[in-house]
């Protein structure tokens, strides 16, 4: 007796689903946490599953995972934006834009990125960009004209907000769509300033910047430890560590010194930059080896 082939979708033809599956339907093909799913909200459930398929699904959990993104060029040329988990693994791509990004940033949830875009033309204009990382929806504002292109971005605490230091400080609602860039009033950039700022350790002992071009750690109380004469762009990497790359590698160090580590990946983009990390969910923290326990 001749076997019968599998059908297109994965299934033995005899679990081929029906037009409209049944919870029993469901139980017998394997799936049974569909099956006790409300006939009313069966079909709401398999649409949002369908339309949440990302670049990044069953690679980075966002807001759950710890996880990198960095800004780099792909095979064709491309600048776009990378992403891979923080204790190393695949790097993946999931920007495919002719317009260069830049300026990455996670909110502190994790689950949006902010950054820049810009076509080629060095007077093209430049958008703000918010992704939503867990749907891939987007919401952008272009910058006015007069300002300058930004050289910081950052995201308020509670994630309302996001800074922009393009000559002097401005400020834009984390939905760009709901609101303009504005000013930061001179009585509040103080704390706006700082939240471009790598603050390190909790509660914050310094900060991670470039010192002459290249990285360092400046103390509260003024002194500087440089990083390395390779070192750059250092970043906050969980309450106890600060990140920064090495050629092509990124290198944790401890703040309280100790080994240092370099987290192996591969698909890393060429002339990978600007790194930007999230340390993943409260109960994520710290499962992965040699990753720190906070943001």
């Amino acid at each position: 007796m001749r076997a019968r082939a599998p059908s297109g979708n994965g299934l033995r033809p005899d679990r081929a689903p029906p037009s409209a599956p049944s919870a029993h339907w469901f139980a017998r093909a394997g799936f049974r946490h569909l099956a006790a799913v409300p006939p009313c909200r069966l079909a709401a459930v398999l649409l949002a599953s369908a339309c949440t398929v990302t670049p990044l699904t069953n690679k980075v959990a966002p807001g759950n995972d710890a996880f990198v993104v960095v800004v780099g060029e792909g095979d064709d040329g491309a600048t776009d934006l990378f992403a891979a988990p923080a204790g190393g693994g695949a790097f993946t791509r999931f920007t495919f834009n002719r317009p260069a990004e830049d300026l990455p940033r996670l909110d502190p949830a994790g689950t949006r990125l902010a950054f820049l875009r810009r076509g080629a033309d060095r007077d093209s204009a430049v958008s703000l960009v918010v992704l939503d990382l867990r749907d891939n929806g987007e919401e952008r504002v272009i910058l006015p004209p007069p300002m300058p292109y930004p050289t910081g971005l950052g995201w308020s605490r509670d994630g309302s907000a996001l800074i922009v230091r393009a000559g002097q400080l401005y400020r834009l609602p984390a939905s760009p769509k709901l609101g303009k860039v504005v000013p930061v009033p001179a009585t509040e950039a103080a704390g706006a300033d700082s939240l471009l700022d790598e603050l390190l350790g909790d509660p914050p002992q310094g900060v991670a910047r470039l010192c002459g071009g290249r990285a360092c750690i400046v103390a509260i109380g003024g002194d500087s430890l440089m990083l390395g004469e390779a070192a750059r762009d250092p970043v906050r990497w969980g309450p106890d560590s600060v990140a920064y790359f090495v050629g092509d590698a990124v290198e944790i160090r401890p703040l309280a010194g100790g080994r240092t580590r370099r987290p192996t990946w591969s698909g890393m983009p060429l002339h990978a930059r600007l790194l930007t990390y999230h340390p993943g969910s409260p109960d994520q923290r710290g499962r992965e080896t040699g990753l720190s326990t906070g943001r």
